[in-house]
């Protein structure tokens, strides 16, 4: 598998906001995982991850997130698209960022670039986060055409065009390595 160097922010701020996840036995902590994506596999990665957790993990999109002062914990994950968190992370965080750093269980993003070599934007998220999270971890996401906005569209044309890849859809999501950082969580939380 060939890995393309750009910088994807995933998904839509989408459907069913708020379900509850069920899963496997609770880990006595009431978990919100708050997402941003453009595209949708940020989303797709924040249910997986929450599925992990299990019982007790609601997934909830930032921007309609209020304070969050009814979860316990918080795994908070964001797309990443030009180097920068997703508009409605970044919203979230200066509305609410003091108020959740402490309780900040986890972090993760999702971008086309390989996993070894994004290390730097979950520091560039714990720094805007003001805290250090027990886990973190980065995923890759997906890249599907038809599903691009003409502006976005014109510009992975363009930077695949210019670094000579072709200019495809793909997708790089991983159920398992998702579900399993869930589960690396629940049993931090266990542990607190």
């Amino acid at each position: 598998m060939k890995f393309v160097p750009i910088v994807l922010l995933a998904v839509m701020a989408g459907a069913s906001l708020g379900a509850a996840v069920p899963g496997a036995a609770g880990n006595g902590k009431n978990v919100a995982v708050v997402f941003a994506s453009r595209y949708g596999s940020t989303e797709q990665t924040a249910r997986w991850i929450a599925e992990g957790i299990g019982e007790g993990a609601t997934v909830v999109a930032a921007a309609s997130a209020g304070d969050l002062g009814g979860y316990d914990r918080v795994v908070l994950g964001s797309g990443i698209y030009g180097n920068r968190l997703h508009a409605d992370m970044a919203a979230l965080l200066e509305r609410h960022g003091p108020a959740v750093k402490d309780r900040i269980a986890a972090l993760f993003v999702v971008c086309g670039m390989p996993p070894d070599q994004a290390g730097g934007y979950l520091d560039m998220f714990a720094g805007a986060c003001g805290a250090k999270p027990l886990l973190s971890r980065v995923f890759n996401g997906w890249m599907k055409k038809e599903t691009l906005s003409p502006e976005d569209y014109r510009g992975l044309e363009n930077y695949f065009r210019n670094a000579g890849y072709p200019f495809e859809s793909y997708d790089h999501t991983d159920r398992e390595k998702c579900v399993a950082f869930g589960r690396e969580i629940r049993v931090a939380l266990e542990g607190k």
